[in-house]
C-alpha cells in the first residue's frame, strides 16, 4: 500500500500552519474559528438544521487542522437532545501529524477539551477510513485518501456538507466535477452544503449536479461565499444492487441470536447508537470458541493487495485502537499487548514475508521483520527463517471483553427455533443472527456455506516451557500466562459438528506433536508430558469457504436467483432490481479463527448499515464481507 504524503507545511509568523504543497492557508489570518463559524455553521444553518433529527452526518472535503469538526462538536454538546447522534465524515489526503495538530489547535484554547479528546484518539496515518468514537454521541470517520477515491468509497447519506480544501486555484482536484458528483450521490433532496469561495465554475459544477445555490456574505475579505441545498439529485444507477444496502429508518429495538464475540460486538455498537438492545443465547455468552481462556489477536494479510486484505487489515487497526480506548474505562483489562511473533516455517514463507514486509501494509510501529540471523537473539532459539514481530498484537481476555461489550446488555438463555416467532415475541424491529455455525439452521438462511470446524486447545503445566514475552505463531501457537503456565493449540477438524465437546487425549497429543514439530526447541520439554493428565478445551467455531467473514443484511436466496439470473451469462448491462433482503433481517458470521480480531469492526458495520450512518467501511471492503457474495459468485460460475 502506498504511503500518504506528508502534510509539507511551515509555520506563519502569527504561529498558523500554510501548505507548502499548496501554497495556501489552513484557515484565514483574522479569525479561524469565527470563519469557520460563519461559513460552515451558520452557511448550513446549524444547529437549527439537526434540531430534531435522531441521527445528523456532516460530511467535509479537507479535514485539515480539525477545526471544522472542533467547532462543530462544540456547537453539538451545547444544542443537541440526549438521544442524538453526530456522525462526522472527513476526508484528507496529506493528514497532519498529531504533533503538528496539537501545535495548531493551541490557538483555541476554548476548544482545548474537544482537542485533547481528539488528539487522544488521533490515528497514525494510513490510507483508508479510520472510524473514532470521541463520545457516546460522536463518531468521526477520518478518510485519510485522495477525495476522488475516498467519495467514490463512501456509502453514506449526507445532511450537511462543508466542501472546504485549500482554494480551487491551488487544489483543483478537491474541486473537480468527479468530485460534485460524488457530493450528488451522497446527497438527499434538503441536503445543505457551504463553502468559503464563489468560484463560478463551481457554482455551476453543484448546480449542475442539483443544487440550489446562492452566493451570500463572505468571511472577512472574502465578499462572497456559496450555500445551498439540494432540490434533486441526479438518478444514477446503482453500482452492484445486489451488494446495494437498503436505507431505513433507525431501529428502535433489535434482537441479536448468539452471544459471542459477533453478537456481543454488534450489541455494543447498536447500543452506542441508542438503541435498545436485547441478546439471547442458547447457552450463554461465549460459549462456543468465544468462550476459550485466551485468545490470540493479530493482523492477517497476502503478498497481494486485494479487497479482502484490506478489510482484514483496516479490522484488525480499528480493534487495536479500540480495545485500548475501551480498556481505560474497563474494570478489568481484557487485552495484553505483549506483541505476537509469527514465524516462517520454509523457503517459500520466508520470502513470502519479505514481500509483505516491503510493501508495508501497516502503519510504522505496527510490524517488524526479524532476519532470520536476528531470531535467536529476539526469542532465545535459532529456526533458520525470518520473524514477523506484530509490536501492538497481543492476547485478549475473552469472557472480560464480552463483559465489557455487554454491560449494558444481559444476555438470556433461550433456544430460538423460529425468527418469525420470536420477532413477534419480543416486539423487536430488527433481528440479528450472530450464532456461529448455528446461524444456518434457519429456513432464511440454510443456504449460507457455513464450515463447523472443532478444535481443541491445551494447557501447559507452569514451568513447561520458558516464559516468553510476546505470543508465539507458526500454524500451532504458545501464549505465555503470567503465572509460567501456557497455552497451545489447536487442533482443526473441518466439519465435524456434534462430537466430543470435552478435550480428548488424542487432541492433546496432537497439539503437543505439533507444537514440538514446529519448535524443535521445545520437544524436550514436551516429551515429559503426560497427555492423559492435561487439561483444555474443545469448541466449534464457523467458517465459510473464502475464509472471509460476513456482515449485512440477510438476502433472500430463491429471489437473489430469480433477480441476478442473467449474471449466469455474463451479462453486465442488463437492469437489475435493487437487493431482495429480508426486511429486518442482518447477518454476521463465519469469523472462523480471526472473531476477536474482526469482530469489533464487523459489528460497527452492522450498526451503520441498521442505523443509516455512514459505514466505516469503502464500499468494495462492505461488499467483499457481504453475505449476498456467495449467491452472486455461485450465479456467476452458473453452479447454483
Amino acid at each position: 500500500m502506498t504511503r500518504l504524503p506528508s502534510a509539507d507545511i511551515t509555520w506563519r509568523a502569527d504561529g498558523s500552519p500554510q501548505s507548502t504543497r499548496f501554497d495556501d492557508i489552513y484557515f484565514s489570518s483574522d479569525d479561524g474559528l469565527a470563519e469557520t463559524v460563519h461559513v460552515f455553521l451558520k452557511g448550513n444553518g446549524l444547529p437549527d438544521a439537526w434540531k430534531d433529527r435522531s441521527h445528523f452526518t456532516i460530511a467535509e472535503t479537507g479535514f485539515g487542522t480539525g477545526l471544522n469538526f472542533l467547532a462543530t462538536w462544540a456547537l453539538w454538546q451545547e444544542t443537541r437532545a440526549p438521544d442524538q447522534h453526530l456522525h462526522f465524515v472527513s476526508v484528507e489526503g496529506f493528514p497532519l501529524t498529531r504533533e503538528d495538530l496539537a501545535q495548531t489547535l493551541k490557538k483555541w484554547p476554548e476548544l482545548a477539551p474537544f482537542a485533547d479528546a481528539l488528539l487522544a484518539r488521533y490515528p497514525e496515518p494510513h490510507r483508508g477510513p479510520h472510524l473514532i468514537h470521541l463520545d457516546d454521541t460522536v463518531t468521526l470517520t477520518l478518510y485519510e485518501d485522495d477525495i476522488a477515491p475516498a467519495l467514490r468509497g463512501l456509502d453514506a447519506s449526507v445532511d450537511a456538507w462543508f466542501l472546504d480544501g485549500f482554494s480551487p486555484a491551488s487544489n483543483p482536484d478537491m474541486w473537480s466535477e468527479d468530485v460534485f458528483a460524488e457530493v450528488a450521490r451522497l446527497s438527499r433532496p434538503g441536503t445543505r452544503f457551504a463553502t468559503f469561495t464563489a468560484a463560478g465554475f463551481v457554482r455551476r459544477g453543484l448546480q449542475a449536479q442539483g443544487f440550489d445555490v446562492q452566493k451570500v456574505s463572505g468571511f472577512g475579505r472574502k465578499r462572497e461565499m456559496l450555500v445551498g441545498e439540494m432540490q434533486a439529485p441526479p438518478e444514477q444507477p446503482i453500482a452492484k444492487p445486489w451488494y446495494h444496502i437498503p436505507q431505513t429508518a433507525s431501529p428502535g429495538s433489535a434482537l441479536i441470536i448468539g452471544a459471542g464475540i459477533a453478537g456481543a460486538a454488534t450489541a455494543h455498537a447498536l447500543h452506542n447508537r441508542g438503541v435498545d438492545v436485547s441478546l439471547v443465547d442458547a447457552e450463554g455468552p461465549g460459549a462456543g470458541a468465544s468462550g476459550n481462556p485466551a485468545a490470540l489477536f493479530m493482523p492477517r494479510f497476502s503478498v497481494q493487495p486485494t479487497p479482502e486484505d484490506d478489510f482484514h487489515v483496516a479490522a484488525y487497526l480499528y480493534a487495536e485502537r479500540r480495545m485500548c480506548e475501551m480498556q481505560e474505562s474497563a474494570p478489568s483489562p481484557f487485552f495484553r499487548a505483549c506483541g505476537v511473533m509469527q514465524f516462517a516455517r520454509t523457503d517459500a514463507e520466508a520470502q513470502r514475508f519479505e514481500k509483505i514486509a516491503a510493501r508495508s501494509p501497516l502503519p510504522p510501529g505496527h510490524l517488524e521483520l526479524i532476519p532470520a540471523a536476528n531470531v535467536a537473539d529476539a526469542v532465545g532459539f535459532d529456526t533458520g527463517y525470518p520473524v514477523f514481530l506484530f509490536p501492538r498484537a497481543g492476547v485478549i481476555d475473552p469472557a472480560r471483553l464480552l463483559a465489557h461489550l455487554t454491560r449494558d446488555t444481559p444476555v438470556e438463555r433461550q433456544n430460538i427455533s423460529s425468527l418469525v416467532d420470536v420477532a413477534t415475541d419480543k416486539s423487536v424491529d430488527t433481528l440479528v443472527l450472530a450464532s456461529g455455525a448455528n446461524l444456518a439452521n434457519y429456513p432464511e438462511t440454510n443456504w449460507l456455506p457455513l464450515e463447523p470446524v472443532l478444535g481443541q486447545i491445551t494447557d501447559l503445566p507452569a514451568g513447561t516451557l520458558p516464559p516468553h514475552r510476546h505470543a508465539l505463531v507458526a500454524g500451532p501457537y504458545v501464549i505465555s500466562h503470567p503465572d509460567g503456565s501456557c497455552l497451545t493449540g489447536a487442533t482443526y477438524e473441518l466439519g465435524k459438528e456434534g462430537g466430543e465437546s470435552t478435550p480428548t487425549v488424542s487432541g492433546h497429543q496432537k497439539n503437543l506433536d505439533d507444537l514440538g514439530d514446529t519448535f524443535p526447541a521445545f520437544q524436550n520439554a514436551l516429551s515429559g508430558l503426560d497427555p492423559t493428565a492435561l487439561s483444555g478445551r474443545v469448541s466449534f467455531r464457523a467458517q465459510v469457504p473464502d475464509r472471509v467473514p460476513f456482515a449485512g443484511p440477510a438476502p433472500i436466496e430463491p429471489d437473489y436467483l430469480t433477480a441476478y439470473d442473467r449474471l449466469r451469462h455474463g451479462d453486465r448491462f442488463a437492469t437489475y432490481p435493487p437487493a431482495p433482503v429480508h426486511p429486518g433481517l442482518f447477518l454476521i458470521g463465519g469469523l472462523g479463527a480471526r472473531g476477536f480480531t474482526t469482530g469489533l469492526l464487523l459489528g460497527e458495520v452492522l450498526a451503520a448499515q441498521m442505523t443509516g450512518a455512514p459505514s466505516p467501511l469503502p464500499r468494495d471492503l462492505a461488499e467483499a464481507v457481504h453475505p449476498a457474495r456467495f449467491i452472486i459468485r455461485a450465479l456467476r460460475k452458473n453452479t447454483s
